[in-house]
């Protein structure tokens, strides 16, 4: 792979493309023909030496190392566009820009409260937000897409700095006109006799799995759905109660459901993720100290207060 020979007009042109649905509808974009995008295309492609794009099927369609290399593209070019825009004032320390990626619960809450507190003091700042699965947002940090992440500790070894940012215990969700509305908590026990829905994928399966085992139990869930918010739809629908992590009852709570804290020790813990060898300017450390304060500003149940900065 010859990535250091890359242009930042080739990845401007793959960038658009890939957000476009044809290549002429990405070349009348840019101004240029679509012959000329699509040797840049291939040029790129020559190069690193991979497919981005499946040209088996009739749509324009990136193929999955086509959409990891959209995001890189898409980042480079925004990073490289507003290095250019900061050249006039260089000296200034309130412009620039910083990517995170961070679990969907997360981007949801938590994000908003703590990009508010730092717009406050970087009203110029760009900001790029990854809501994506943990497993996804770990890569992004390791291969330096991203400048951290905020997503559950993973099971396994990893060389990447991770600070701990918040313990996420679930509630179980029913509906409103359930005999369990209204108990204050809810144990394994009151699940027994109730169709149990397990909702999401990877390590917050695998904990509920083995939270049960743990307790002794041998639970057949009725349904096993990837998405929290199907869960959440079955469980609209009568066909039973699901658990899922407490930040993201508010999605529960739009749809008329009842959220009751989980008597049973099952709880997920958010991650701050760097990597090591990265050293992360003034503003992308004040970007992370203000989602330390949004988390003690939602453990104290009180909205967000203005404040100095906060370091490490």
């Amino acid at each position: 792979m010859t990535a250091t020979n890359l242009t930042i007009r080739q990845l401007e042109v793959f960038a658009m493309a890939s957000r476009c649905t044809s290549f002429s509808e990405a070349a009348k974009r840019l101004g240029i023909s679509q012959p000329s995008l699509s040797a840049t295309v291939a040029k790129l492609e020559q190069q690193l030496g991979l497919s981005l794009f499946d040209r088996s099927s009739r749509s324009l369609r990136l193929t999955a190392q086509g959409q990891r290399m959209a995001v890189v593209a898409g980042d480079l070019v925004r990073n490289f566009e507003e290095a250019v825009r900061s050249l006039d004032d260089v000296a200034s320390t309130r412009r620039g820009s910083t990517s995170l990626a961070v679990v969907p619960s997360v981007a949801a809450g938590l994000a908003a409260q703590a990009l508010t507190l730092f717009y406050e003091d970087y009203p110029d700042f760009l900001v790029t937000l990854h809501d994506t699965p943990g497993a996804q947002a770990a890569a992004m940090v390791n291969d330096r897409v991203v400048d951290f992440g905020i997503f559950a500790r993973p099971a396994e070894p990893s060389d990447l700095l991770m600070e701990s940012l918040l313990h996420d215990p679930f509630v179980v969700v029913c509906r409103s006109d359930s005999p369990l509305a209204g108990r204050k908590s809810v144990g394994w026990g009151d699940l027994a006799e109730i169709p149990l829905i397990v909702g999401g994928i990877g390590r917050l399966r695998r904990d509920i799995e083995n939270a049960w085992l743990q307790a002794g139990l041998n639970l057949r869930p009725r349904f096993v759905v990837e998405q929290i918010r199907t869960a959440l739809a079955l469980v609209d629908a009568g066909l039973g109660v699901t658990l899922i992590p407490r930040l993201h009852q508010l999605e529960a709570r739009q749809a008329g459901l009842a959220t009751i804290p989980a008597r049973m020790p099952l709880e997920r813990e958010l991650v701050m993720v760097r990597r090591a060898d990265r050293v992360l300017p003034a503003p992308v450390e004040h970007l992370m100290a203000c989602f330390r304060r949004a988390v003690l500003s939602a453990e104290e149940g009180a909205a967000p207060r203005r404040g100095g900065s906060l370091h490490r």
